[in-house]
């Protein structure tokens, strides 16, 4: 198999990324295009028992249509930065030379991680567990269930944990402080799809609902803070410009040292 085509799937199950990230003391999830490329290509989602299940011939390139190679983002459940270096070192050992690795864990609800530069939104978690997602100072208060791992399996093997439909749903409608952004708009209208098919909240297994609700309305939040004049509006009309440019996207995407990172975020 050429390294053009080499399969994601493949090869983290191949590299057992999973068995080693199930040792660690904290639960930890794959975000980002990996999990929603899971949701929206499933033979079936189990939402009783939090399984992803993917069909044997299911393909996620290495390498995208441009040549970059793809991240693997993943979200460590802890605050400790000494935590989270330990994961990522257990992930880099393992899919390091293949991957470009990206891992982060949760904000201490006391501190502002980016400041004014808040561009992007992220999980905060106080010292009593409840968690929060923020944007520029705007926040909600989301169910701790957002973070429950599912597993994807594929052909009887599990390739690695993500986070519930829902809970990906919310983080890339809440992610930017521009709201969706334009590259997004297709693989999330997917994803829509399949957790809504019918475009109704019924459509929602029940346990889903409170997440579905309190992510919408801390979008609802940020599009009113959006319309209004000041530096809120200002970031957001710059952001803008930036995610609707070739040049911006490539830039995010690594072809020039993914320098934007902090502008985009991750989910």
């Amino acid at each position: 198999m050429s390294e053009v085509s080499e399969n994601i799937y493949s090869l983290l199950v191949r590299r057992s990324i999973h068995d080693r990230m199930k040792d660690r003391e904290v639960p930890y999830n794959v975000v980002g295009g990996l999990g929603l490329h899971a949701v929206t290509n499933a033979a079936k989602i189990d939402w009783d028992n939090h399984v992803v299940c993917l069909p044997n011939d299911v393909h996620l390139p290495r390498l995208r249509d441009n040549g970059t190679v793809r991240d693997l983002d993943t979200l460590v459940q802890s605050t400790d930065k000494v935590v989270v270096k330990g994961c990522q070192r257990k992930i880099t050992d393992a899919v390091g030379d293949k991957m470009v690795i990206s891992t982060f864990g949760l904000n201490p609800y006391e501190k502002n991680r980016r400041g004014i530069f808040d561009f992007v939104g992220d999980r905060y978690i106080d010292d009593e567990g409840r968690l929060y997602w923020r944007l520029g100072g705007i926040e909600t208060e989301i169910p701790s269930s957002s973070l429950d791992q599912w597993l994807v399996k594929r052909d009887g093997e599990t390739v690695c944990a993500i986070l519930n439909p829902i809970a990906q749903l919310g983080a890339y409608g809440c992610r930017s402080i521009t709201g969706w952004r334009p590259k997004d708009k297709e693989k999330v209208e997917e994803l829509i799809n399949i957790i809504m098919p019918n475009r109704k909240i019924a459509d929602i297994p029940q346990d889903y609902r409170d997440q579905y609700y309190t992510f919408r309305e801390q979008s609802r939040k940020v599009a009113e803070a959006r319309q209004k004049l000041g530096w809120f509006g200002l970031k957001a009309g710059l952001l803008s410009f930036l995610e609707r440019q070739e040049w911006a996207v490539r830039l995010a995407q690594g072809e020039l040292d993914g320098v934007l990172s902090g502008f985009v975020g991750k989910t």
